[in-house]
């Protein structure tokens, strides 16, 4: 597929870094834990995790996650 971005291939989890505020996640398929700390969503081929302080989901659907509050950092395992 010539032309795809390579993240709407087979559901490919996207995180989207808005400055240290805002981060947006696509392609999650549903939270795994959720703190004011850290939030760990699920993804096609492992976790990813959010982390920093006053962490708040703002949109949740089937796909895509807002999350605001100072970010500190992001992780894949």
């Amino acid at each position: 597929m010539m032309g795809m971005p390579m993240e709407t291939e087979g559901g490919i989890l996207k995180v989207t870094m808005l400055g240290h505020r805002r981060a947006l996640i696509e392609n999650h398929r549903g939270v795994y834990a959720y703190t004011e700390k850290g939030i760990t969503l699920i993804g096609s081929e492992g976790l990813v995790s959010v982390m920093g302080t006053d962490l708040e989901i703002r949109m949740l659907d089937r796909e895509r996650m807002l999350v605001d509050g100072y970010i500190t950092g992001a992780t894949y395992e």
